[in-house]
C-alpha cells in the first residue's frame, strides 16, 4: 500500500501575486493614472479654438499617438492635421445634395426652385421674364432626390415648404405670392437692377 504524502502542494506564484492586495491596489491605481493621462492628453482640445486643437493634434502625432484629437458624431476618430482644415470623415449622399443646394443659392444672384407642373412656379417664372431673363431656375420635380431638396429648402427658409422657392442674393423672398407683392408695391425692376442682373 502506498503511503499519502501529506506535504502541502506548492503554490502558484503568479496566482498568488494576483490575489493579493497590494497587486489590486497597483492595478486600480495604474488604470486610474492611465484615465487621467488619456482625458488630458486626448480631449484637451475639447474646448480650445481650431488653431489650439490643430496645435494639440500635431503635438500628440508628434510624440507617437495616432492624433485622435477630436470624435464625430458616429464615434469614429477625425485626423487632425495641422496643414489641413478639418474635413468629415464621411459625405453621405444628403450631406451632398445640401451642399448643392446651398452652392446654387450662393452662387447665383437669382436662384427659383420650381416644379414644371406648378402653376405658381410658372407664374412667378412669367413675372421675372418681364424684366430679365438672368435668372437660374432647378425643376425640383426633374430631380432624383426632390424629396430631399424640399427638406432642405424648408430648413434653409424656416418653414417655406411649397413652390417655388426664390431666392434674391442668398436671401429667401418666399414664393410666388411674396414675388407678386413685391411687384404690386412697384418695387421688383428695382430690386432685380440692386441685384445687378441683366435687365430687358
Amino acid at each position: 500500500m502506498e503511503s499519502l504524502s501529506t506535504s502541502p502542494k506548492p503554490k502558484n506564484v503568479i496566482t498568488t501575486i494576483v490575489r493579493s492586495r497590494r497587486f489590486r491596489v497597483l492595478a486600480v491605481v495604474l488604470v486610474a493614472f492611465y484615465c487621467v493621462f488619456y482625458f488630458a492628453t486626448v480631449y484637451r482640445a475639447g474646448g480650445s479654438s481650431d488653431s489650439e486643437l490643430l496645435t494639440a493634434g500635431k503635438s500628440l502625432t508628434q510624440q507617437g499617438h495616432p492624433g485622435r484629437t477630436e470624435v464625430d458624431g458616429e464615434g469614429e476618430p477625425m485626423m487632425v492635421d495641422a496643414d489641413e482644415d478639418r474635413k468629415d470623415v464621411k459625405e453621405t449622399p444628403m450631406v451632398l445634395l445640401e451642399r448643392r443646394v446651398h452652392g446654387l443659392i450662393d452662387q447665383n444672384r437669382i436662384m427659383v426652385f420650381s416644379k414644371t407642373y406648378c402653376p405658381y412656379s410658372a407664374v412667378a417664372k412669367k413675372l421675372l421674364n418681364t424684366y430679365t431673363t438672368d435668372y437660374e431656375v432647378l425643376e425640383v420635380d426633374r430631380e432624383p432626390r426632390g424629396d430631399g431638396i424640399k427638406n432642405i429648402l424648408r430648413k434653409i427658409t424656416d418653414g417655406h415648404a411649397t413652390f417655388p422657392s426664390i431666392f434674391f442674393a442668398g436671401e429667401s423672398i418666399g414664393g410666388r405670392d411674396k414675388l407678386q407683392e413685391i411687384e404690386d408695391k412697384g418695387e421688383l425692376r428695382k430690386r432685380l437692377e440692386k441685384l445687378g442682373v441683366k435687365m430687358l
